[in-house]
């Protein structure tokens, strides 16, 4: 059977009816295998970035020679971004992500109805329920409040979409968080149950394989706090060899250019990358947007327990005053011979970060020697000497005497070493609801606190204008 799609989505723009009803539009593809669905749900990774929510982190600082628009400040202050709706926008996020959902539902809407083999319907229908399932989970994770088990019944979530969007301004409500991650954990688990990896080709890396899905389960289930069924997946990740997942930074910041560091550090080929999602951004450009400066880096290296030199310092200085570290590697799409795009290649999901995941499982459960352990796998491949730590050093390194306070102190240091500049600090500060102080190059002072209600990103305008309620200010 062959079917013809348009995709929507909830910022879709008015068109005319008759037009759109009398002509088969260019931009619309005839799927008639399972191959056709196959290109479709390749389509369903986002290229939108969500690295503006490292703007609104304790690893930037203004920097006042930087090229600084409004949305970033407005990020830097936890204001609502709806001032810019392009690149680093929670507006180009929300809608890549939902753009990138109405592929997954397009997909499984037809995947029963075209000819192909068997095997691979299954693992299609398998990638497109995860890739709906991650998507919505970015979603409720950067514009709802953290899940909590005691609140999120009644906390706002993001509208999870499952339908095939069939008509122009379609109302959408956003539930509770919980609704969402109990949508999310059905598509999640349904579609492991149906993956395979030997249907992809090539470094596999472009898609879901069964350890990228396992690596987003270890950190769906952590933000649940639901440490058993974390572990579980982050076992299942690394297979008795967690070592191989973890890059080597010795090998990676070794005597070349910054350009060609941060190649190496992205290749789609390391082991320890589990996914790459590519994204169009100017993320990339170090005079662009808050940024970390050398106060910054020294309060986040400085704090070294292992009294050596730790690796992951590595520190790329620019003329106005901004820090950055080499991870990303910018690329270029051209739309004529001189214009075009700058976009790079995110991986999203790392062993470095399942590794930490299964250490705070560990912590979270009492199993405190099994967490210094993972930390002695990872401590190996990011300082100079790689010295080993017991549960005392640990204690006295923090004044404390309470074993699971000092080791998640440790936890979220070694987290922040190792995502700088990567957004997942803003989760860290979501989950254990620590307080920030910014302030910005005319002396002005901003608090989040813990728990704040600006956690949840403001709702793009656009979505708030179709019907759905605003975050509370």
């Amino acid at each position: 059977m062959k079917k013809l799609i348009g995709i929507l989505f909830l910022t879709i723009n008015a068109i005319s009816c008759d037009s759109y009803l009398d002509e088969n539009p260019d931009d619309r593809k005839e799927l008639s295998t399972v191959e056709d669905v196959a290109k479709l749900v390749a389509n369903s990774y986002n290229q939108g970035t969500y690295l503006f929510i490292e703007w609104m982190t304790d690893n930037v600082s203004a920097i006042p020679d930087n090229t600084q628009r409004n949305h970033m400040t407005e990020a830097f202050t936890w204001s609502p971004m709806d001032s810019y709706e392009s690149q680093e926008s929670p507006t180009f996020f929300w809608d890549n992500a939902y753009y990138a959902i109405a592929h997954c539902n397009e997909a499984l809407a037809v995947i029963d109805k075209v000819s192909g083999n068997d095997d691979l319907r299954s693992v299609i229908r398998g990638e497109a329920l995860i890739s709906r399932a991650y998507n919505h989970f970015l979603l409720v994770n950067v514009f709802s409040k953290h899940y909590n088990s005691e609140t999120s019944g009644v906390d706002l979530g993001v509208p999870y979409v499952e339908e095939v969007e069939d008509e122009l301004f379609k109302k959408y409500s956003r539930g509770s968080v919980k609704d969402v991650y109990e949508k999310i954990e059905k598509d999640l688990t349904t579609g492991l149950s149906l993956l395979k990896d030997e249907y992809f080709i090539g470094s596999k890396k472009y898609h879901f394989t069964r350890k990228s899905a396992y690596a987003f389960a270890s950190r769906f289930y952590l933000f649940k706090k639901d440490y058993q069924k974390s572990l579980q997946y982050c076992n299942l990740v690394f297979e008795d060899n967690p070592s191989a997942h973890v890059r080597d930074l010795k090998q990676i910041y070794q005597g070349v250019t910054f350009s060609e560091m941060a190649a190496k550090n992205s290749d789609v080929n390391e082991m320890a990358n589990l996914i790459a999602i590519r994204k169009e951004t100017f993320y990339t450009r170090a005079n662009y947007g808050y940024r970390s400066n050398n106060q910054i880096f020294d309060d986040i290296f400085s704090n070294n327990i292992q009294e050596e030199k730790d690796i992951r310092d590595k520190r790329w200085n620019y003329s106005v005053g901004v820090i950055i570290a080499p991870k990303y590697n910018e690329l270029f799409r051209y739309i004529t011979s001189n214009t075009g795009f700058p976009y790079f290649i995110q991986n999203e999901l790392k062993g470095e970060e399942v590794l930490l995941n299964r250490m705070e499982c560990y912590i979270m459960q009492g199993e405190y020697q099994k967490a210094l352990n993972d930390y002695h796998i990872l401590a190996a491949k990011r300082y100079e000497e790689a010295g080993i730590l017991d549960i005392e050093k640990v204690k006295e390194f923090y004044s404390l005497a309470d074993t699971k306070n000092a080791m998640k102190l440790f936890l979220l240091d070694e987290r922040r070493k190792e995502f700088v500049d990567e957004g997942l600090r803003w989760f860290d500060i979501k989950r254990f609801e620590i307080s920030i102080t910014h302030v910005d190059i005319h002396g002005n002072i901003y608090q989040l606190i813990p728990n704040d209600i600006r956690t949840a990103v403001q709702l793009p305008q656009s979505a708030i204008t179709n019907g759905l309620k605003p975050n509370p200010r």
